[in-house]
């Protein structure tokens, strides 16, 4: 640590850049080709020196212009040995981890193999020379020692509260002094993630697949926000478009659940909802007056049980008198079929059968006839008696029927008008209910009403935001010209048919789409890329917010031809020299051209030390999972 910790001396000089780390261990020469010219301006960051606590790191000293990091396959290397392991893609991620980012618990930087290490880096930024430090164990912690320069050209001295700084707030002093994104905080303000993968695409992150991506996992508004800041369209709009966008997409779910009718089993059908709410406030009405008009009786209980009795009195009274109405019809019944028995008919059978009956028999039938005749005039006073009973017994229920009734329409009646506590207590709680339910519906409706408003104004502010962005696109003309000029310059450097870069105002924000002849296969793909990169340096360099280098490892060379790989290199060293920044570019040694087709020297920008794919010959100088 104390190794590491040690003072660097730096000697400036017009042409070249030399720093010297004093301490028991020897620095190393850090351009072993051209040495290139110092950029002219400061405000660019630029990379001095890589280095660690570790023993068996590879320190790497940079100069301004092409850096080539080569990894070699060694003649006596297994079939089995790649240059995978090697560290090219792990230098792009120390990048990343130097400046605030790759802290993440999967951060190779957290691996138990490295994690007590320091790592470290020498660079200019806006005047300031500073070395940084930081490890994984501490990871959230990044230690900030300014060697030379000052801060004036910075919006915000780093240094103010101390030399150790929290990850996420040097992210933040990187963004303002880097890309001198605004302080105003916002949502969908350019962060300095979403700006500076572009400049050091890692292929973990899928940088590789799209020109205008840096990540597979990169929002379309993220990306039409950080092209725009570095290109220098008026980003602004489209923060405000995505505020909109996002506002307008949650107040659709709303208008799409009340189509669909998912608020149905609540409310009821949506499209009912006027014919629901005149219903529910007629309900309310009513409930309402039954409320006003409530009279209640103290005694309502005991009235009522009453007339419940009175009511079966009745019932039983009624019961009794259709009882003696059916007896009182069969003595009257009885009594019209009572007569003394004809015996003359008797003796007459008796004559029609042959049979002589005695005198004295004959005598006997005359007192069996007196007999009949006294019985039947005994029953029929006993019938007559029954009869006038049963009729009086009718009549008195009758009477009694008409007093109960009486007395029970009095209570009835009552009843009607009045009321008991336990009814007044429901009716007041029904209409409660109603009056909630009218309220709701009241509400929904509102609510609906509010949503397509609103729904319909998204439409109309989304046409000024398309309106404003093509404004913007009228006033930025030049800007636009330049970055689709820088990209065909790129292009035609690699290809004799030029690629072009097509920049237009849609409604969803403004479009990037690239093209170059034969553009389905993969190294045309990645050589879309390279040109894009190459008119992102161009703008940002034209707008003061270049990082001051642009990273490429060896997956975006891996496909493309050998001959488009060889200008590439050319016109990404040409492009570098002219504009004054890094252009450090990681290669296998199978990727350098055999049949050169220029007179560019690839091998004159190749820094030490090289890579390969020996057991120590990595860039931590060991193997690891």
């Amino acid at each position: 640590m104390e190794r590491v910790k040690k003072k660097y001396l730096s000697q400036l000089g017009a042409n070249h850049i030399r720093l010297v780390r004093t301490g028991s261990r020897p620095s190393r020469g850090h351009s072993r080709g051209k040495i290139r010219k110092r950029p002219n301006s400061t405000h660019q960051l630029m990379i001095y020196e890589i280095f660690s606590s570790l023993e068996t790191f590879k320190d790497y000293g940079f100069h301004s212009g092409l850096n080539i990091i080569l990894s070699d396959k060694l003649e006596n290397s297994g079939a089995g040995q790649t240059r995978n392991k090697a560290g090219k893609s792990s230098l792009v991620l120390l990048i990343h981890f130097l400046l605030g980012k790759e802290g993440d618990p999967n951060s190779l930087f957290r691996k138990a193999e490295l994690k007590d290490h320091y790592f470290g880096m020498v660079f200019q930024l806006r005047g300031a020379i500073l070395r940084v430090l930081r490890r994984g164990a501490e990871f959230s912690n990044i230690e900030v020692e300014l060697l030379d320069g000052s801060f004036e050209e910075w919006p915000i001295n780093p240094l103010e509260a101390g030399s150790n700084i929290h990850h996420s707030k040097w992210i933040e002093i990187l963004g303002r002094a880097m890309f001198l994104i605004p302080e105003t905080a916002g949502k969908f303000n350019p962060k300095f993630a979403m700006l500076f993968n572009y400049f050091a695409r890692r292929s973990s992150s899928g940088a590789f697949l799209k020109p205008q991506e840096q990540s597979s996992r990169q929002l379309p508004y993220d990306v039409r926000i950080a092209l725009s800041y570095i290109i220098g369209l008026d980003w602004h709009i489209n923060a405000e478009r995505e505020e909109l966008r996002q506002e307008a997409d949650n107040t659709k779910k709303l208008q799409k659940a009340a189509k669909e009718g998912l608020l149905e089993g609540i409310l009821g059908d949506p499209k009912q909802l006027l014919t629901q709410a005149a219903l529910a406030q007629e309900e309310v009405n009513r409930l309402s007056e039954a409320v006003r008009s409530f009279k209640m009786l103290p005694d309502y209980v005991e009235r009522e049980r009453e007339a419940n009795e009175l009511t079966r009195q009745l019932n039983d009274l009624a019961d009794a008198n259709a009882q003696d109405s059916l007896y009182t019809h069969d003595l009257e019944q009885s009594l019209v079929a009572e007569s003394v028995p004809q015996l003359d008919d008797v003796k007459r059978l008796y004559d029609e059968a042959g049979i002589a009956l005695p005198g004295v028999a004959l005598q006997r039938f005359d007192e069996v006839r007196k007999f009949h005749e006294s019985i039947v005039r005994n029953r029929k006073l006993y019938l007559e008696e029954e009869l006038t009973r049963a009729r009086t017994s009718i009549g008195a229920r009758l009477k009694t029927m008409r007093e109960i009734d009486e007395r029970r329409a009095e209570l009835m009646s009552m009843l009607k008008t009045h009321g008991a506590l336990q009814h007044y207590s429901r009716l007041q709680s029904e209409l409660n209910l109603a009056e909630t339910r009218a309220e709701q519906i009241k509400k929904q409706r509102h609510l609906l009403s509010e949503v397509n408003e609103r729904v319909a104004q998204y439409k109309i502010e989304q046409q000024h935001i398309f309106l404003r962005l093509q404004r913007d696109f009228e006033e930025n003309s030049a800007v636009l010209t330049e970055a689709i000029l820088a990209f065909e310059e790129a292009s035609r450097a690699l290809y004799e048919n030029a690629g072009n870069l097509a920049i237009f105002a849609t409604e969803t924000g403004p479009q990037f789409e690239v093209t170059i002849q034969g553009q389905k296969s993969q190294g045309v793909s990645n050589a879309q890329i390279f040109c894009f990169d190459m008119m992102l340096m161009t703008m940002a360099h034209r707008r003061n917010i270049s990082p001051g280098f642009l990273i490429h490892d060896s997956h975006l060379f891996d496909p493309i031809d050998e001959r488009q790989k060889e200008k590439a290199l050319e016109y990404g060293a040409q492009l570098a020299e002219r504009l004054g920044f890094q252009y450090i570019v990681t290669l296998n040694t199978d990727q350098l051209p055999t049949d050169r087709v220029t007179d560019f020297v690839i091998e004159d920008y190749v820094i030490s030390p090289r890579l390969t794919d020996d057991p120590g010959g990595g860039l931590f100088g060991f193997e690891f999972d």
